[in-house]
């Protein structure tokens, strides 16, 4: 079921709804996937509530806006993943530009009751990115998405898909599952000092250690280790990853499309974040699936030969499925 015309503080949300299963989006907020609710349980961080977008825009970057008025939900990234970088003549942003533009939402509850499509066009590249979302069935989220070049030129890109995950899914008894043998390397670019991770250490998941030289584990949570840190795979073995939370029997599968999404970014801000924005308050986790690594930006993307590319005039096919597992 299609559930439209809600308004939260003047803000559209779009929703699905099947069986105990319900996707909310939020068109205006860069067609950003605002709630994944199954059974009254949210898996989705929030950092605070929807309110009135008019109330923000004025004198804010879109830096300012992503991390101070939405940051949360599930969010994608074209075609700057990571931090301010200029390329192709072309500044861009904080995961600059699909977070901080509108959506278009469409949909033909006769032709397909469980599915609508979101489509947007970017303003600082010539493309056009085309989101269906669809429920399979009362457990399972489906993403298909077409990427076109509206250009004859090819054009470089990073591409990032940003689940935030906390509400009820993420606790002390939250275990995150990797394919064996994932290989892992702490970021050695932005390291902050909130981070307690030894920068540039490469290991196998789920193993990492602390600048003092203490083994940490990155498939637990405590909520009080005061941390913000940053891991990436670089090569993925497997397109899968699952996130489980023993406590209240439930949890996520996601998997993807490989040949697309070739790395994920592991972000744990498990209370950390010292000072803007975060000032310590954030407790949640991010398995991000990534086209590119590091977090540095486009154009450090190219010259590390991880960026993705789209040919003139061409487009790109790509999928990602988020199942519900009991556990």
């Amino acid at each position: 079921m299609i559930v439209d015309g809600l308004f939260v503080n003047g803000l559209r949300v779009v929703g699905l709804v099947r069986g105990e299963l319900k996707v909310e989006v939020v068109p205006e907020l860069g067609g950003l996937i605002w709630s994944i609710n199954y059974g009254g349980k949210e898996l989705l961080y929030h950092h605070r509530d929807l309110e009135p977008i008019e109330n923000f825009r004025e004198g804010l970057t879109p830096e300012d806006f992503y991390n101070v008025i939405f940051f949360g939900g599930w969010f994608e990234v074209i075609p700057n993943a990571g931090y301010a970088s200029r390329y192709a003549g072309v500044s861009f942003g904080l995961h600059d530009e699909t977070p901080y533009i509108p959506w278009r939402v469409e949909y033909d509850e006769e032709v397909d009751e469980y599915s609508i499509l979101m489509v947007t066009n970017l303003r600082k590249y010539p493309l056009k990115l085309y989101r269906r979302i669809r429920l399979v069935n009362s457990n399972e989220v489906l993403i298909r998405e077409r990427l076109v070049n509206l250009s004859s030129q090819a054009l470089k890109f990073s591409w990032l898909h940003h689940p935030n995950f906390g509400g009820d899914l993420l606790s002390e008894n939250s275990v995150l599952e990797l394919p064996e043998g994932t290989e892992v390397e702490v970021d050695r670019h932005l390291s902050s000092e909130s981070s307690i991770l030894e920068p540039g250490y490469r290991g196998t998941f789920p193993m990492v250690k602390s600048k003092d030289g203490k083994p940490i584990d990155l498939s637990r949570f405590p909520r009080n280790l005061n941390t913000n840190d940053l891991v990436y795979v670089p090569r993925i073995k497997d397109s899968w990853f699952r996130l489980v939370n023993r406590g209240i029997g439930l949890g996520v599968e996601v998997t993807w499309d490989p040949s697309v999404f070739r790395s994920m970014w592991l972000w744990r801000p498990l209370g950390g974040g010292l000072n803007y924005p975060w000032f310590g308050r954030i407790y949640a986790t991010s398995v991000e699936l990534a086209t590119s690594w590091p977090a540095t930006g486009l154009a450090e993307q190219v010259k590390a030969g991880t960026a993705y590319e789209i040919q003139g005039n061409g487009q790109i096919n790509t999928w990602v499925r988020l199942r519900i597992i009991p556990y």
